[in-house]
């Protein structure tokens, strides 16, 4: 046995609802043993601890203890050794009640004045499974994550507090919940309940109940079938505390289907199996996501992160090499105009295989060890290497594997090896062929290379220029849809940076520069402001937008790719 994974459904649960469930997987079958510890010094350190034995509780050993409740009375808590068996590498684990029920008094002691109790709302968890006929065990996490500075952030669920008077408000859409439990391949049937109590029991200034309100508010909401609705309730409560708070935004996203045709996101199908962007963000929730993503302690982590790539789609993963921003700008491209088609590919790209299929047939997967980012301290040059979500990560490299094709490090397995390929999908980018490969691959629809091809002197590209730019002029209001545009950067006639094409207005071209995120746009960057090399205005920093002359683009433009057909 070579790994072993435990996460909660949701990493902080409601404490007036179900008990919390958790998934283990493995890449063997085994047995498994649960821990649970008020802290992660208790985790290192198991002991029957004094004054209070729920700060830590292994599922492979008697629990009788007498607990004091908040208000004084005595329970008997007792939980037998518990027997957990992996079939086809997973499992899952409902914590007991009685337990559960033991950590919300704990819980309650805290909001005395002043507190007895030193519960801290946070319960850590590990795991560890033993294979068939061995005699020892594999076990997640280890101990050098529950030490140090950071052993606080080890893996732990949180308690949500309950509301000291729960709600009296009617839930907005009883439809809508009664059917979550019918989800298909939603991990657990207490989803109903949960909600429930969320809505129930915490207090109307709680984030997480603020955001289930906005949702029950929301007009795309309100104006979908009971069917969606059910789906977007689960999605919401898996989806994770910063996706919870931005939901309203992926129901505001529209994306266009037709001439001045446009439709909500949620309710765009992908282009291969044809799945909502709902469904395929809930399929996340089944997957076992790939051992290498040492980070992702729950399923809702990984809902988390595609969405946050999906409302906010950024290149930083590329810093230091401007020539591979051509494979974020196809990223961004497809976020744009199908963001199911890209949930669809990650569900594959972040699971255990790291493996899916093209629109076109073909079988991608992402580079070894990709997700190892921990290894690779450093990027080009001992430049800092930054990267926001594991999709970015995964979908970027893997288009940049696709693209090369042969041009690529072969596996070898050393690890200079490994680095060499880490080192390729942050520093190298796509030629033109290449680009176009990827374009094919992702939308199965063929695109034209508009290119001057290397070499080519600097008289060459000048005389061609000209006609390249009035082609992309004529091109991106003909096909009414975004297009990538591939500019010199730094200075003329050096490296390409790709950009995405919006639209052509006042005789500028306004293009998304995905190379920084609009929540974080880089440091000078404002509103307003303008930029040499190529010589640009800032649009609007917070989406990414910037703009250029078509008379500066006709002495900066390197190339662009136009669809035979529409696109997503």
């Amino acid at each position: 046995m070579q790994w072993v994974r435990i996460h909660p459904f949701i990493q902080n649960w409601p404490g007036g609802g179900s008990p919390p469930v958790f998934d283990i997987s493995a890449d063997e079958n085994g047995s498994a043993v649960i821990e649970l510890a008020w802290d992660p010094q208790a985790l290192r350190s198991p002991s029957t601890y004094a004054p209070n034995p729920l700060r830590y509780y292994s599922t492979e050993v008697l629990f009788n203890e007498r607990l004091t409740n908040d208000d004084g009375t005595v329970n008997n808590v007792n939980i037998p050794p518990q027997t957990i068996t992996l079939v086809d590498n997973h499992a899952t684990w409902t914590m007991p009640a009685d337990l559960w029920n033991a950590y919300l008094q704990e819980s309650l002691k805290t909001l005395n004045s002043p507190p007895n109790s030193t519960f801290s709302h946070n319960i850590y968890y590990r795991v560890r499974v033993t294979p068939p006929g061995s005699s020892s065990a594999v076990m997640w996490p280890d101990d050098a994550t529950l030490r140090g500075p950071f052993a606080q952030s080890a893996p732990h669920i949180g308690m949500l507090r309950i509301s000291a008077t729960p709600s009296s408000q009617v839930i907005p859409d009883e439809e809508a919940i009664g059917g979550v439990n019918a989800v298909p391949g939603i991990p657990s049937r207490l989803t109903g309940e949960i909600i429930r109590a969320i809505w129930r029991d915490l207090p109307e200034s709680d984030t997480n109940r603020q955001s289930l309100a906005a949702l029950f508010g929301h007009a795309v909401f309100r104006s979908s079938p009971a069917v969606l609705r059910s789906k977007l309730l689960v999605l919401w409560l898996f989806a994770g505390p910063w996706a919870r708070r931005h939901m309203s935004r992926l129901l505001d996203r529209r994306t266009m289907i037709g001439s001045n045709v446009v439709t909500p996101i949620i309710e765009k199908t992908d282009l291969r199996g044809g799945k909502s962007l709902v469904d395929n963000l809930l399929a996340l929730l089944t997957i076992t996501p790939h051992p290498d993503m040492a980070a992702v302690t729950t399923h809702e982590q990984l809902l988390d992160d595609v969405i946050r790539e999906i409302l906010d789609p950024n290149g930083q993963i590329n810093q230091g090499a401007a020539g591979t921003c051509v494979v974020t700008t196809i990223q961004t491209l497809l976020i744009g105009v199908n963001p199911a088609e890209y949930a669809r590919l990650m569900v594959g790209l972040l699971s255990r295989q790291g493996t899916t299929r093209l629109a076109n047939g073909d079988q991608v997967s992402i580079p070894a060890a990709i997700y190892q980012i921990a290894r690779y301290a450093t990027g080009v040059g001992g430049s800092a290497f930054l990267m926001r979500t594991y999709s970015e990560l995964g979908f970027q490299a893997t288009m940049i594997r696709y693209g090369q094709g042969s041009r690529f490090p072969a596996l070898i397995g050393t690890p200079q090896n490994i680095n060499q390929i880490f080192q390729q999908t942050i520093s190298a980018g796509l030629f033109s062929n290449e680009t176009k490969r990827v374009l094919d691959g992702i939308f199965n629809v063929n695109f034209t290379t508009h290119y001057i091809p290397s070499p080519a002197t600097m008289a060459q590209w000048q005389a061609a220029q000209p006609g390249l730019r009035d082609g992309f002029v004529r091109d991106l209001p003909g096909l009414q849809q975004a297009m990538v545009l591939d500019v010199f950067w730094g200075a003329p006639y050096s490296s390409g940076h790709g950009v995405l094409g919006i639209r052509r207005d006042n005789s500028r071209i306004f293009f998304k520069n995905p190379q920084y995120p609009g929540s974080a746009p880089a440091p000078g960057v404002a509103a307003g402001g303008n930029a040499t090399n190529p010589p640009r205005r800032y649009e609007d920093p917070t989406q990414s937008l910037e703009s250029i002359t078509e008379a500066d683009l006709s002495t900066w433009i390197r190339g662009y790719w136009v669809p035979a057909t529409a696109i997503g």
